[in-house]
């Protein structure tokens, strides 16, 4: 891995994914990068189903973008690659995702970014501790 990518995540393009045009349908690329996002946590001791369960904090997306560069193809096996920045009270996580056979292919790139809130007040506050540590890029 190198230095600034903080998670890999390996996924498979499913049927229900593709459109009538038999690629990903645009809006499901979000879904991808969600679920490494969520992946990523897990696999760093933050679990979002316990989380909600809390009611402490949460992370709204505040921000997304993605850019598709080549399509996606039921059966497809993709990496997606995570990189993060970290602000004060936001958290910018930068995706690519590309083929896993040989992942100088790349089929689309994006980022979401989530401000941490009081689950109470909905006001912001710090990213929380444990997000913290989750965040510590490992080589």
């Amino acid at each position: 891995m190198s230095e600034d990518l903080w998670h890999r995540h390996r996924v498979a393009v499913r049927f229900q994914d593709i459109d009538a045009a038999g690629i990903m349908f645009f809006a499901k690329v979000f879904e991808l990068f969600h679920d490494a996002y969520v992946a990523a946590l897990g696999a760093r001791g933050v679990s979002l189903a316990a989380v909600l369960d809390e009611r402490v904090w949460a992370a709204p997306i505040t921000r997304s973008e993605a850019r598709f560069r080549r399509p996606m193809r039921f059966g497809d096996e993709l990496d997606v690659e995570l990189r993060v920045e970290v602000g004060e009270r936001e958290l910018t996580v930068n995706y690519r995702v590309c083929s896993a056979r040989d992942g100088s292919i790349e089929h689309a790139t994006g980022s979401t970014t989530h401000a941490f809130v009081d689950r109470a007040t909905f006001r912001r506050i710090e990213i929380p501790e444990a997000v913290q540590r989750a965040l510590q890029i490992r080589s």
